[in-house]
């Protein structure tokens, strides 16, 4: 039950966002509404400009004009009387109420989809002791319950990330979905930031823009999210978190940065560095002072025999203090107790800092603080440990040992020099190594940031550059060719490359300015690596490497790049894709030994035909080829690729028994190959064909059972998927009922996800199923529209539900009346959609 207020001949009626004008509704606008909502609910005084605009235009930057547009609007649909400006002070809202409305009930609606459950939190396992914050956990555990941002600032090396894993820890159960760390630290890219949240938290993010596919997908939850190292990324999480905070109710984010957000909605919290005695303390009074207890451990945890004593508990202090209090860099003064003992490592530290006091006035804090105790360390390892961190800088997101040795060894430093010298980094915090049966290693950010200068310094920068692209072009050249040898489960495959996706791509980056060859030999393994639910990284990928691909190149590179970037671009772009098949095959053909290659090209060529003009000579021609090429001896992915083609010429052709047949069977390879998300995309199709066979019933069964599991999972763009295609099905059975339910559902993701495509023609046969004849007529020419756009003729359930609309409209409308609705309907634009299809009456 839902309030509603009344004025004379206008109702105003918040929850569904309307005007009623004499009983009519209308729709102001969305910024209009707000500023009405505003007025009404102070509509007992003046409220300010400032005021207002705050209200209606949160955490953003307007122009005045803007507010006195929305006014003027809602003055010519409520009359000039109804908002009264006084000059100098604002607005009042100036019309009598009359007898309150009733109570409005709202039509049952139908239950959503399960909300996904994220349960991988990517926070460590096992937690570095939090020394020093007693006071600041406490402070921001009671800022948590008061505010849904929540932003942590301060100095680079202060602690802001292992606070903010802490507090994180200490909430798994307090959210409904629980709780997700985010780390942008190796994401140099705003385009890519909203897949990289939406990644970290395991969520479809959706073939359109990145970030309406997230905002759809933490829509229904009730989680607390971290995004750590934020600074280098302010004005693009500030765009995303703002977009969130009004989609998503029940999240809430803690963000750690440099600096803050400056949103409206934003409240921060400045980490100070840990505490110091003001003053001469006894033992037991310095060791509740963080910064003390913080050297005391880590001095400790670096040679046993260390003990804190009031014979050294002054030049512990005179530490602490010269480094400012500052975590990172009093540990990295405590690491070298063990080499140079207490009293020379305060003499150093104190000949340092005179010389590096910090910079100019107007230098960052991690300049003036963090630098100091980096320089200071990296002046104290020996040349070997110099070399070895200096080079390591190169890395993004972390390496494994044997990448170390590939990218660091050299003539001088043998590849085992590097496993000594890895492990002295890494007892010093120079390093951090992540736990695992495989150890991973990686550099915090800043001194990755340092390391890279030094690594300038010392005129290795393009060398290591070289190295490094060139370890992850044999890291990416192996992964292609394993992806197609049948040696690894598929889906291992993608788990065991997720680590270096960030330092494949730092690799292309550089490789295309630098080295052309390089960054054509990465693209094909990085490409399938990034998995499909990160189409718009894959894309970049293809299109960033397409001018690269010349003559010049050996032809085993250019045709292994040609058929990998075919089978991207067939269904997106079907004339492209032949082409790079062709061109694949007809290099394949001349290469003796390449014939599971050519294979591999022939079916990519066949699939693009399949979405391209009337080619299908061609198609039985290529086909025959390739199937006179397979060698039942060919591990199972590789046979999936064959059969996947041949079924979608069969499909195309209307064999829809035989395509089923070959579903199936392509089913049980990769099952063989252990490729679950090519499982899950083949239980859609079969589902599909089915439909298209003429076995309804069977077709909404699978998709049923489908839907089920899909609930609950994260899979969202796959279950939007599923759940239009059941709306066909449930249209073709003539159950429009259970059809609207799905589209009133499902509507606002269809718009997240772009996915009006498979929408479109299922809205026009609702209409004229439920006679409404210019509705349907209408909707008949925007999916045209929307189909057209995609670059696709429409597919054969889309293509029925069409003409079983088109039959059903000709029939109660005159030739005439149709075309003239359908022209009409070209123009109507995505946001139009829901009023006029979902909508109970004829739209005349």
């Amino acid at each position: 039950m839902l309030h509603s207020y009344r004025f004379g001949r206008f109702e105003v009626r918040p929850a569904q966002r309307v005007v009623l004008v004499d009983g009519k509704s209308t729709n102001p606008g969305a910024r209009a509404f707000d500023v009405l909502m505003a007025l009404l609910h102070h509509r007992d005084r003046v409220v300010s400009k400032d005021e207002l605009l705050d209200l209606a235009w949160p955490g953003l930057v307007v122009e005045e004009n803007n507010l006195q547009a929305q006014v003027s609007a809602l003055r010519k649909l409520l009359g000039p009387q109804a908002i009264v400006t006084i000059p100098g002070r604002g607005y009042r809202f100036a019309l009598e109420a009359s007898d309150a409305a009733p109570d409005i009930a709202q039509p049952p609606l139908p239950p959503p989809p399960s909300a996904p459950q994220p349960n991988n939190t990517h926070l460590p396992l096992v937690l570095t002791p939090l020394i020093g914050r007693t006071h600041d956990v406490s402070n921001l555990g009671n800022l948590m319950g008061q505010h849904r941002l929540l932003t942590i600032v301060g100095a680079g090396g202060i602690g802001k990330s292992l606070l903010a894993q802490w507090l994180l820890h200490e909430r798994r159960g307090a959210h409904q979905h629980g709780v997700a760390w985010v780390d942008l630290a190796s994401q140099t890219s705003p385009e890519f930031v909203a897949s990289t949240v939406a990644g970290a938290l395991g969520l479809q993010s959706g073939h359109g823009d990145p970030l309406k596919g997230l905002m759809e997908a933490v829509r229904p939850l009730s989680m607390l999210i971290a995004i750590d190292n934020a600074e280098h990324l302010l004005d693009e999480v500030a765009r995303i978190l703002q977009a969130l905070h009004q989609a998503a109710p029940q999240l809430q984010v803690l963000v750690t940065s440099q600096a803050p957000l400056k949103l409206a909605n934003e409240w921060v919290y400045r980490l100070d560095a840990l505490a110091l005695p003001e003053r001469a303390t006894t033992l037991d009074e310095a060791r509740n002072f963080g910064a003390v207890a913080l050297f005391a451990q880590r001095a400790q945890a670096a040679d046993r025999r260390f003990e804190l004593g009031p014979q050294n508990l002054a030049t512990v202090v005179e530490i602490c203090r010269r480094l400012d209090g500052l975590p990172l860099a009093i540990e990295l003064a405590a690491a070298r107790v063990p080499l140079l003992g207490l009293v020379p490592l305060a003499n150093s530290l104190n000949e340092r800092l005179r010389l590096l006091n910090g910079g100019g006035r107007g230098a960052p804090a991690r300049q003036k603080t963090l630098r100091a105790a980096l320089e200071w360390s990296y002046g104290l390892l020996d040349a070997s440990e110099q070399t070895v961190f200096r080079r390591l800088g190169v890395f993004v997101g972390g390496f494994s040992l044997e990448m170390a040795q590939q990218v660091v060894a050299d003539k001088d430093l043998d590849a085992w020099a590097v496993v000594d010298v890895l492990g002295a980094l890494v007892d010093r915090s120079l390093v951090i190594a992540d736990g695992g049966d495989t150890p991973r290693y990686r550099l915090l950010d800043t001194p990755r940031s340092y390391a890279l200068e030094q690594l300038a310094a010392a005129g290795e920068d393009t060398a290591l550059r070289q190295r490094h692209a060139q370890a992850m072009r044999h890291l990416f050249e192996q992964a292609d060719r394993d992806f197609f040898s049948g040696k690894q489960r598929i889906d291992d495959w993608y788990v065991s490359l997720a680590p270096d996706l960030s330092n494949g791509h730092e690799a292309l980056s550089w490789a295309i300015q630098h080295d052309p060859h390089t960054a054509v030999a990465i693209a094909p393994g990085l490409a399938e690596a990034l998995t499909s639910d990160r189409r718009r990284e894959r894309r970049f990928v293809w299109q960033a490497t397409a001018l690269l691909v010349t003559d010049q190149l050996p032809a085993d590179l250019q045709a292994r790049w040609s058929s990998r970037a075919a089978y991207f671009w067939a269904y997106r772009q079907p004339a492209l894709a032949c082409r790079l098949a062709r061109r694949a095959a007809t290099l394949y053909r001349a290469q003796p030994g390449e014939q599971r290659n050519l294979y591999h090209a022939l079916a990519a060529l066949v699939y693009a035909l399949t979405y391209g003009p009337e080619q299908r000579q061609e198609q039985r021609e290529v086909l025959a080829e390739m199937w006179a090429l397979e060698d039942p001896a060919w591990p199972p992915i590789v046979r999936s690729y064959g059969l996947f083609a041949s079924l979608t010429c069969n499909f195309i052709e209307g064999r829809f028994d035989q395509a089923i047949e070959q579903l199936l069977q392509k089913a049980t390879l990769d099952a063989l190959a252990g490729y679950s998300e090519a499982l899950l995309r083949g239980e859609d199709i079969i589902a599909y064909m089915e439909l298209a066979a003429g076995r309804v019933d069977a077709s909404i069964s699978r998709y049923l059972a489908l839907q089920a599991r899909l609930a609950g999972t994260r899979h969202m763009a796959t279950l939007l998927l599923v759940q239009l295609h059941l709306t066909g099905a449930w249209l073709a059975k003539g159950d429009t009922q259970q059809a609207r339910a799905l589209l009133e559902t499902c509507w606002p993701q269809v718009l997240h996800f772009d996915a009006q495509v498979y929408a479109a023609d299922n809205l026009a046969l609702l209409a004229a199923l439920e006679s409404r004849p210019h509705t349907a007529s209408r909707l008949l020419g925007y999916a045209d529209t929307v189909h057209a756009a995609h670059g696709k003729s429409r597919e054969v359930n889309e293509a029925r539900c069409a003409e079983c609309a088109e039959h059903l409209v000709r029939q109660q409308l005159d030739a005439a009346s149709f075309e003239r609705l359908k022209t009409l309907g070209t123009g109507l634009r995505h946001d139009d959609i829901a009023a006029l299809a979902l909508g109970r009456v004829d739209a005349v």
